[in-house]
């Protein structure tokens, strides 16, 4: 039997007081939100929507193509088995924020950095040390998996497409893929990836 997990998570109402929103923000006030993050239950979060479980989302582009990947049945969410993704990320544990919740409230955007390179270094080769930019947020009410869980979108920048994925047997078939085409079978993509697609394609 697994062990409990403790998550990262926002009440719903403390994003909901900046403006609601449901989609892709790039308005950078919705950091302001996580200041009264909580570290919670995993097991209970995934059925409370009063709660959204934070998720550094990383896109990994090189010289205009950015990656893309399938996710596995060994991954741990079964509700995004089979689609495929452009975001590399995952929950964010106490081990992630050594300054703990305070020193998350006082910068929250280098807390979750740190957050998205041990996922990068635990599903990725050759990605963790990119440099790492903002993008925006996710907040998506269109499935009862998005409902749980709030995205905080980074880029990371590589010279080259050597970036490839690790053997933890959780994604597969990974290539880097040109705007056009993801564009083109966007259907075929987890929702989050999709609202991140068409913020880079933009209007």
């Amino acid at each position: 039997m697994p062990l409990p997990e403790s998550v990262l998570a926002v009440p719903a109402t403390a994003i909901d007081r900046l403006g609601r929103f449901d989609g892709f923000s790039a308005d950078r006030r919705y950091f302001a939100a996580l200041a009264a993050s909580r570290f919670v239950d995993r097991a209970e979060a995934e059925e409370d929507e009063s709660f959204r479980q934070i998720i550094p989302y990383v896109v990994l582009r090189s010289r205009g193509r950015i990656f893309s990947y399938a996710r596995t049945a060994r991954g741990g969410e079964r509700r995004l088995h089979g689609r495929r993704s452009i975001g590399v990320g995952g929950h964010v544990n106490p081990a992630d924020l050594p300054g703990g919740l305070a020193g998350l409230a006082a910068a929250p955007e280098p807390g979750l950095i740190a957050a998205a390179r041990r996922e990068l270094a635990e599903e990725t080769v050759l990605a963790a040390r990119a440099e790492l930019g903002w993008l925006g947020f996710i907040r998506d009410d269109a499935a009862p998996v998005a409902r749980v869980h709030f995205g905080v979108v980074f880029a990371a920048e590589l010279a080259d497409e050597l970036a490839g994925l690790s053997d933890e047997g959780k994604m597969a078939e990974a290539r880097f893929v040109g705007l056009a085409e993801l564009l083109r079978d966007r259907e075929s993509y987890e929702g989050w990836s999709r609202l991140v697609i068409e913020h880079l394609a933009g209007p």
